[in-house]
């Protein structure tokens, strides 16, 4: 009887894994053959959530606030947007090709609050200048007002033109080498210096460093200067948490196209992705009535959304996953969600391995996965130093503890108690010093750190301090790279759109769980035994 129990567990692990692998090879080859699958077309697209909040106070008097809008751009689109206007009047009006949110009341008492909410989605945009281009170009009349000077860009000021002759600018040169030149001076010639106000043209060249304002003038000065028209663009550069910092740049006309350059980050005609345009020219982004104890902010998010379904040939197929995310999206399931618990088997099959194959121990069966899960509101870095922060300070109270010579269940309770008071503590300090990374640690999973510390404890009392803490590097390391992988936005595409590659995680299981010979670690630990056997 035992070998034929023996021979059907046998039969049975040699089947089952090839008939997963099998249905979710049928499954992938049906989607992409009859469906029209590429990763191209139903990979989810990486989007940022913009909130923009102002607050104020009223006194009886009127109020108008002013906000640039972001808009359609080759290199970036704009949906989902929202405005929230209390009881104050809105209207959308364009200037001179941009979009202004306009929010007024003839008179206002009492504290307020408006905003605006946006998905936005951005990509990288690059132009190559043509090495041939002379500077004197065709200007249209609609573009000829940029070769102007101002108060801020004064290009017809004497100091710009010394300048532009010591960088060797000329009207008659290259168009492209008195732009790497202008660029070069702007770019590397200023010092950055992150200034609050306004820095003009003259301050900076003055000064010898600006903020992104000063540089961007200046390198807009010169431009004026030797006749290419040039422009300001205002906007942000996309960074996940709250903050009120905006960003200048630069625009060039040439040869027909308005070609950006960032002297301050250093691109040179092109920008990255994470760049939203929100205005062009000198202008602030917000304007607003004075003494009304005006505070605003942005808010960032980073979050994926699904392509629309009907993209792909077929796409009514009930087996098509776009049909099926977007019925997730319409019941409020986030496709952010989806990836999360898609991808917490990918983390755990990283821990199996390690644990099973490599011999590495760590805290609890799958806690390194979950701490992984944890890591993405913080990042890897600030995750780390926070959860090696919360356990040493687990162990400080835990040394306190012991001269009261408590029960264990109450000493456990006291100790969770105080790391979730800690965590607490570190929020509030975050938000405070503006430290958004800190603050969202009390998204960190209180549950799983309140596991890890009790396990600390555990084996600190079993096998000493010393054992615990080397199991306490050891999770943070397999933590890390399950998060790793878990992150790796190629893999999250291939199981968003294709989760049947979890029966192929169930088969790879299977094999490591029949698995019974040495770990790596313990060849190594047994190896002079093997040599002498």
């Amino acid at each position: 009887m035992s070998i034929k129990i023996s021979y059907s567990s046998r039969w049975l692990v040699g089947m089952l894994p090839a008939f997963l692998v099998l249905t979710a090879s049928a499954m992938a080859f049906f989607k992409i053959a009859y469906l029209g699958y590429t990763l191209d077309v139903i990979a989810p697209t990486e989007s940022y959530f913009l909130e923009t909040v102002m607050e104020f106070n009223g006194h009886g008097t009127g109020v108008a606030i002013s906000m640039a809008l972001p808009e359609n751009l080759p290199n970036q689109t704009v949906s989902d947007e929202a405005f929230h206007s209390a009881d104050l009047k809105f209207d959308i009006v364009m200037r001179e090709g941009d979009r202004r949110g306009h929010w007024k009341r003839e008179s206002v008492t009492g504290r307020r609050r408006v905003a605006y909410t946006a998905t936005v989605v951005t990509k990288n945009l690059e132009f190559i200048i043509d090495s041939t281009l002379q500077t004197v170009q065709v200007i249209p009349d609609s573009v000829a007002k940029n070769l102007l000077p101002d108060s801020l860009s004064p290009s017809d000021h004497p100091e710009i033109s010394g300048l532009a002759d010591s960088l060797k600018l000329s009207a008659n040169g290259n168009l492209l080498t008195n732009i790497k030149h202008m660029y070069q001076f702007a770019s590397h010639g200023l010092k950055y210096v992150q200034y609050a106000g306004t820095t003009d043209a003259l301050t900076a060249y003055r000064l010898r460093e600006a903020s992104c304002g000063g540089k961007s003038r200046l390198m807009v000065a010169l431009a004026r200067h030797i006749g290419i028209p040039a422009r300001l663009v205002g906007g942000k550069i996309l960074n996940q948490g709250q903050s009120r910092a905006t960003h200048v740049w630069v625009e060039l006309y040439v040869s027909g196209y308005w070609v950006p350059f960032c002297p301050t980050n250093d691109y040179f005609a092109k920008l990255p992705s994470n760049y939203l345009v929100l205005y062009h020219g000198d202008q602030p982004a917000i304007t607003h009535t004075q003494d009304i104890n005006f505070k605003y902010y942005f808010n960032l998010k980073k979050r994926l959304i699904q392509k629309t379904a009907g993209t792909i040939s077929g796409a009514d197929n009930p087996l098509d996953i776009l049909n099926i995310w977007a019925a997730f999206e319409r019941a409020a399931i986030s496709i952010e969600l989806l990836r999360i618990i898609l991808m917490l088997p990918i983390g755990i099959l990283v821990v199996v391995m390690f644990r099973n194959l490599i011999g590495v121990e760590t805290f609890g069966t799958f806690m390194p996965a979950l701490l992984a899960v944890g890591f993405r509101e913080t990042g890897l870095l600030i995750g780390a130093v926070m959860f090696a922060a919360i356990i040493l300070f687990g162990l400080l109270i835990r040394l306190v503890l012991s001269r009261l010579q408590l029960l264990h269940m109450p000493r456990l309770a006291i100790i969770l108690t105080t790391v979730v008071l800690f965590i607490l503590g570190m929020t509030i300090a975050g938000v405070k010093y503006n430290y958004l990374d800190v603050a969202r640690v009390a998204l960190f999973p209180i549950v799983i750190l309140a596991l890890t510390v009790e396990r600390f404890f555990l084996i600190t009392e079993e096998f000493g301090a010393k054992h615990a803490l080397r199991l306490s590097v050891l999770t943070l390391f397999v933590a890390s790279c399950s998060y790793g992988l878990m992150s790796w936005r190629l893999l999250q595409s291939i199981v968003l759109s294709f989760p049947e590659v979890l029966l192929v995680v169930i088969a790879v299981h299977i094999y490591i769980g029949r698995y019974s010979g040495f770990r790596i670690m313990e060849y190594f630990r047994f190896k002079e035994l093997l040599v002498r056997a």
